[in-house]
């Protein structure tokens, strides 16, 4: 389309030339300019016509999604002003919802380049670029706090009975188990040094807890790479209120030997060569529980490939689209839309922070029911 336009141009230019009447035939050929569109040539008709002809293990591969979840999570955007904004001017059809939606996905779903997926796409960048943000910010607008929540007094119970009856292990009381994540990010050029994590990569920390069914139930996104787990833990607002949505204390969290030991958050003893049989029975116990946070992450990084490296110069943008892509893991899992996934990646744990911070002070009635939970498991 391009080359035709300069053709047409070229040939009213040399007519023009050859006319008596120079000035005006030349102001009405630069006006003609101006209104012929010199679009960069794209792929035609990828969303019309390629993507409904998709076999099912066909589309998912390229969106890491089903078909019926993408018909939900557009019933559930289509309600969002975010989404209601013209992109596109000039008269031009607007681009549908489903669309939006489907190029978000191939977004995350991919390392490709922002040029590569408008093309594919049929749009310009501009265009490919304006629709991924409106739908990731409509999900954090209006599908966050829906799809990422704390279990109610009433659910407790029930979580707590699924993370015990799983797998092969005992471990009565657990409503969630809690780890960090570190998404490779470019550099910020503000104080980058702080992005730098011991594997001396550039990176935000995800701090997040799930259930047995791998559902995150809270997020904590934005922290530095830099920065201790203990810190981004004691920084985050479960930290302050995870005491209170443990029903005080009588179903707790688990994690690593990062977190402080408390009443409500539960942790391994540090093995120094001294365990008794008993310790050495919950530690094993307890790690087998603690994995679904380590399978969650490894599925969230599995189907949203983005998350390995994320080339956004914003901040802001950064962090919205790590936690769009923790809610649109909720909205599959409760789809039941798998996915296979790669091995956890042994790159996002870390046995000492770059930077020393102090540990959280230990509680002792934490201490006391960890004594006591060791000695009930058999």
């Amino acid at each position: 389309m391009a080359a035709t336009n300069t053709v047409i141009c070229c040939v009213i230019a040399n007519d023009i030339l050859e006319d008596d009447d120079d000035d005006d035939d030349y102001v009405d050929m630069l006006l003609m300019q101006a209104l012929m569109r010199d679009d960069r040539a794209k792929c035609k008709n990828y969303f019309e016509y390629t993507i409904p002809k998709y076999l099912p293990d066909t589309f998912k591969r390229f969106f890491k999604v089903n078909r019926q979840t993408v018909q939900s999570l557009c019933e559930l955007l289509s309600v969002c002003p975010e989404l209601l904004q013209r992109i596109v001017s000039g008269g031009r059809e607007e681009i549908a919802l489903e669309k939006k939606v489907l190029m978000t996905l191939r977004y995350l779903a991919s390392p490709e380049t922002l040029h590569a997926l408008s093309d594919k796409f049929g749009v310009t960048e501009y265009a490919f670029l304006k629709s991924k943000r409106q739908v990731v910010s409509a999900i954090n607008n209006h599908l966050l706090k829906r799809f990422i929540r704390w279990a109610s007094r009433h659910e407790l119970p029930n979580i707590a009975t699924e993370f015990n009856d799983a797998g092969l292990k005992d471990f009565p009381g657990i409503v969630g188990a809690i780890d960090g994540s570190h998404i490779a990010i470019e550099s910020p050029q503000e104080n980058p040094q702080s992005y730098f994590n011991r594997k001396r990569f550039a990176s935000f920390i995800l701090q997040a807890v799930c259930l047995y069914d791998l559902t995150f139930t809270d997020i904590c996104v934005g922290w530095p790479g830099r920065v201790h787990d203990a810190k981004v833990f004691g920084k985050s607002a479960l930290y302050n209120f995870g005491f209170q949505k443990c029903e005080n204390g009588i179903y707790h969290i688990i994690g690593d030997a990062a977190y402080p030991l408390k009443e409500w958050v539960l942790t391994p003893y540090r093995d120094r060569g001294h365990l008794s049989p008993q310790e050495i029975r919950y530690n094993t116990c307890l790690s087998s529980k603690r994995q679904a946070i380590e399978r969650a992450f490894a599925l969230l990084k599995g189907r949203f490939r983005r998350l390995k490296y994320i080339n956004i110069k914003s901040v802001q943008e950064i962090c919205e689209t790590i936690s769009a892509a923790c809610v649109l893991h909720n909205i599959c899992i409760i789809e039941k839309d798998g996915v296979d996934i790669d091995d956890v990646d042994q790159d996002d744990k870390y046995e000492q922070p770059l930077v020393p911070f102090p540990a959280l002070q230990n509680d002792a009635r934490g201490n006391l029911k960890r004594i006591r939970i060791t000695n009930q498991l058999r």
